[in-house]
């Protein structure tokens, strides 16, 4: 070894007397030379690794950096050369010292135990022995951070120990990998009671990219050792978390899948490990194997065989003679289901003819019962369907089972290899459970966890705090992923908090909405029955639960509200509707919430159609009607009438009509909202109530009933008769407190039924006529502007230039309002196709205004379309609109119609040139160019 020089030696003597010469030092100082001088000095003595102190910041502490680890850290690559093995001992003997001297003195230093983890890189693996692992463990155990020690030893070091055939190197490579993936308990507090959370030392991100490097090479070079690492690890999780028996829920896919939404999560971690490592063992060990995946299949925690289950599918040439292990009930059950449906799936073509008998009958047998132990068909058969689905395409016999049981339940299952399937939702706010975990619960266990949070849940202003609706949001996911857990037990949620009735209700709702195939008669059964149980209580109807809580937290009317909106999705359409069984059943449950639930508040200057629509009684209107019309649809199919039911429901909607003088005025908005529908239920009911439904008496129920009919598309003649003889058009129109959209809908009417002869025009008490005579601005624009809307009618052209005149008539051009009023006007050049006596004057009469209202594009393209067979009229009403404005837009119109002047010869072509001429004079050269373009093609300038 290379002595030091004098230099160097006074250099050790001034790092001595000043420490602050230290660190610059140890960053520059380098070789092995240096090393026993150092050692001697102290340097390197256990009690120079300094310990974490506190820091400025109260409750804050800080962690010294160690000096001469720069110097050991840039030194250590020499350590690689055998002829240094005395110094790589020394280094080795440093390491232990300084570790145990921490263990001793109860402290840690993670940026120490960081170089040192570089160091042991270096140092020759026979210098290494196994008890040393212990210290690696202690530095994994670092409180304030492991990542960087795990980074080293799990990314870099084992990856060189496994690709090493020396078996010691296998030895020190199994230790790690066991002290890499151990696993930790924390207690965490929560609302029910302390529950124990798991956490990988190195940290989830870090474990998962050590996983990526080594566990493939682990399960090739180690073999079982290493298979059996991570399974003890995995079985641990599962003594530890209890969550074996719901690991479908946590890990819905034994392979990588959308579905595993907690992919970094540690026990994923340390399943997708095992996983891997044992694929690796059998692509490497064939027939050692065998023996192996029978002892999984032989493991008391369900995952462990899940994971079997999928290794037999991934292998199945090798592992086929486990299939009749697997073919047995008690694969066929929830837990198993993803892993056996894809066994089957991807090789029940494989099975031989009494394996494929056995499935079939196990599937067969496959029952769903109630909690009396009653047979539910509709369940039992999709549940049968889910498993007939994954080997349907192979047999026909099997294809005609699975339409049997779809019939029955009326769809095909979706995702039909998932006991519980999550789709993405949103939720704002954190539960204090997680899905996975509200999944794990027995129904029981859950109503009990929900009534405990209850009674302790204190509002937060923190952020990301758990919350009520954070729970509630998080309960509604749950049941959607999981329907069929829940559907026969919800009556045990009838007393709990009105947040978590509201999400259970609306879960079922976006459910039946999404069109997911379940057997519905079921749940629409357990559903009915549970909104009536809940409602039915007497402290659902207590004036607390009426009042508003935090923000979105379900109240009373919420609840109201979601039970109309629920039975209207049932009812709506008769393609997706629940069975006739059930109406009278949903009948009850709102006639219960119609008597008791108390109407919104309608002021003047609200929109009534919108207060109507959203408030909870309106909800449960909107569901009777709905209710109604299904229920006379059915008739109508039955027996040709649906006069019985109308007769039925009658008194109930005279009874509603009436609540009008309570101050409550849903239906007489809504009412007027469904005149087609009520028409169609009873013309003769509707039109005998429309003074009651239009009623002047009661200026809010007039306003309402107005605001109704606004909304309605078709112009129906006796109801429209009805309006203008008692003056409610007129009235109408005059009303402040009716909204534009009032005004606009009502001048639409008048429209169609001129369209329609309702009217005449030259009829003075016609509303058509009235309009014409009242001459108002916004009127007028309005319907000029809806008739241009209708121009595809060609039936429309008589009426347009029967009213066209007296239009004309109406509108005083001496004043902007008219001239408005006839540039809007010119929209109806779209009407003109040819240009005659009739017509002419009508169209000369506006286009000079074509632009006060930007119409004249509009004007230049018809001008283009009459140009093409009657370039001289065309050429007429340019000049005519260049009066009024020299705007050259669209250019195609402009170019179009001076081609067509030019094609027409050399009266044409003057024309043309006269046309332009008028732009120039406008100070517009654009379309000048244009005509030279036409005129001389290739010339430019």
């Amino acid at each position: 070894m290379t002595k030091l020089t004098a230099d160097e030696l006074d250099l050790l003597i001034r790092i001595d007397d000043k420490e602050e010469l230290r660190p610059f030092f140890f960053r520059k100082a380098k070789g092995l030379k240096w090393f026993d001088s150092l050692e001697k000095r102290g340097y390197f003595n256990s009690d120079q690794n300094p310990p974490p102190v506190a820091a400025k910041e109260e409750g804050y502490m800080s962690v010294p950096i160690w000096p001469a680890l720069d110097y050991l850290v840039t030194t250590s690559p020499e350590l690689c050369s055998k002829e240094n093995k005395v110094y790589a001992e020394k280094f080795m003997e440093l390491i232990r010292s300084v570790t145990n001297y921490a263990i001793e003195h109860k402290f840690s230093n993670f940026r120490t135990w960081w170089q040192f983890s570089k160091i042991i890189q270096n140092i020759l693996p026979a210098l290494i022995q196994e008890n040393d692992i212990e210290l690696f463990d202690y530095w994994l155990s670092d409180p304030f951070d492991r990542g960087l020690v795990a980074e080293e030893i799990g990314e870099k070091w084992l990856v060189s120990l496994l690709e090493s055939d020396d078996k010691h190197c296998k030895e020190l490579a199994g230790k790690l990998l066991t002290i890499i993936y151990k696993p930790e308990f924390p207690e965490i507090k929560g609302v029910s009671g302390d529950r124990k959370e798991m956490v990988l030392r190195s940290g989830s991100w870090e474990a998962k990219r050590i996983s990526e490097r080594v566990v493939n090479k682990a399960g090739r070079v180690l073999g079982l050792k290493a298979t059996h690492i991570f399974q003890d690890q995995l079985e641990l999780i599962l003594v530890n978390l209890d969550n074996d028996k719901w690991s479908s829920v946590w890990r819905p896919a034994i392979e990588k899948h959308e579905q595993n939404h907690s992919a970094n999560d540690t026990k994923d971690i340390i399943l997708e490990a095992f996983r891997d490592s044992v694929l690796a063992y059998i692509e490497t060990s064939r027939a050692k194997s065998r023996e192996y995946v029978e002892e999984l299949l032989n493991n008391r925690f369900e995952t462990i065989r899940r994971i079997a289950l999928y290794v037999i599918d991934q292998q199945f040439k090798e592992l086929n003679a486990y299939v009749d292990r697997v073919i047995t009930v008690q694969y066929f059950a929830s837990n198993f289901r993803h892993e056996l449906w894809h066994l089957l799936k991807n090789h029940y073509n494989e099975l031989k003819p009494k394996q494929k008998r056995q499935v079939l009958k196990i599937i067969e047998n496959l029952t769903e019962t109630d909690e009396t132990g009653q047979k539910q068909e509709s369940w039992t058969a999709y549940s049968q369907s889910t498993w007939l689905s994954a080997i349907k395409d192979y047999d026909g016999n099997v294809a005609q089972l699975y339409r049997h049981c779809i019939n029955i339940v009326g769809g095909e299952p979706e995702h039909p290899d998932f006991s519980s399937y999550m789709t993405s939702g949103r939720v704002d706010h954190k539960s204090p459970f997680s899905e996975e975990e509200l999944l794990s619960f027995s129904t029981d266990e859950l109503v009990k966890q929900l009534e405990a949070y209850r009674k302790t849940y204190k509002p937060s202003i923190k952020f990301n705090e758990p919350s009520l609706e954070g729970f509630a949001k998080a309960l509604r996911q749950t049941v959607k992923a999981e329907p069929l857990r829940f559907h026969n037990q919800l009556h045990k949620f009838s007393k709990s908090d009105l947040s978590f009735i509201y999400e259970l209700i609306e879960a079922y709702r976006e459910l039946w909405s999404e069109k997911i195939q379940l057997p519905w008669d079921e749940i629409w059964s357990s559903l009915l029955d549970f909104c009536q149980s809940v409602i039915k209580q007497a402290r659902f109807w207590a004036s607390e639960n009426a009042e508003e809580r935090s923000s979105f937290v379900a109240n009373r009317h919420w609840i109201v509200g979601s039970i109309g909106t629920l039975i209207e999705t049932g009812t709506k359409s008769d393609e997706h509707a629940f069975s006739e069984k059930f109406l009278k059943q949903a009948e009850k449950v709102i006639l219960i919430l119609l008597e008791k639930q108390k109407g919104e508040e309608f002021k003047l200057e609200d929109d009534p159609v919108s207060v109507a629509i959203n408030s909870p009684r309106g909800h449960c209107i909107e569901a009777l009607i709905n209710l109604t019309l299904r229920s006379c649809r059915l008739a109508n199919k039955q027996s040709g009438n649906h006069a019985a039911i109308w007769t039925h429901f009658e008194p109930i909607y005279s009874k509603e009509l009436a609540r009008a003088e309570k101050g409550e005025y849903e239906f007489a908005t809504l009412v007027a909202n469904y005149f087609p529908n009520f028409l169609y239920m009873s013309n003769e009911w509707l039109l005998e109530n429309l003074d009651n439904i239009f009623d002047q008496h009661n200026y809010q129920k007039w306003l309402c009933a107005m605001n109704g009919y606004a909304y309605v598309h078709t112009v129906y003649e006796k109801i429209y008769k009805y309006l203008k003889e008692k003056e409610h058009l007129i009235r109408a129109l005059d009303d402040e407190n009716l909204r534009d959209r009032v005004n606009e809908k009502i001048i639409q009417n008048i429209v169609i039924a001129y369209i329609n002869d309702y009217e005449k025009l030259e009829d003075e008490s016609s509303m058509i006529h009235q309009l014409l005579v009242r001459g108002k601005h916004e009127e007028l624009s309005q319907l000029i502007w809806f008739i241009w809307t209708q121009r595809k009618d060609e039936n429309l052209h008589a009426k347009v230039f029967e009213l066209w005149p007296c239009l004309l008539k109406a509108i005083d051009m001496s004043n902007r309002e008219g001239r408005k009023l006839a540039s809007r006007l010119c929209d109806w050049s779209v009407f003109i196709d040819e240009v005659n006596e009739g017509n002419r004057s009508l169209l000369l009469a506006i286009v000079p205004f074509a632009g006060e209202e930007f119409n004249t594009p509009d004007v230049l393209e018809s001008i283009a379309k009459i140009s093409k067979k009657q370039p001289s009229e065309a050429y007429t009403i340019w000049l005519r609109l260049l009066e009024g404005t020299s705007m050259d837009f669209p250019e195609e119109a402009i170019r179009a119609a001076l081609t067509n002047l030019v094609n027409a010869g050399p009266d044409g072509q003057r024309r043309a040139k006269e046309i332009v001429s008028k732009y120039i004079e406008a100070g517009n050269e654009r379309p000048h160019k244009w005509l030279r373009e036409i005129t001389e093609p290739g010339q430019t300038g």
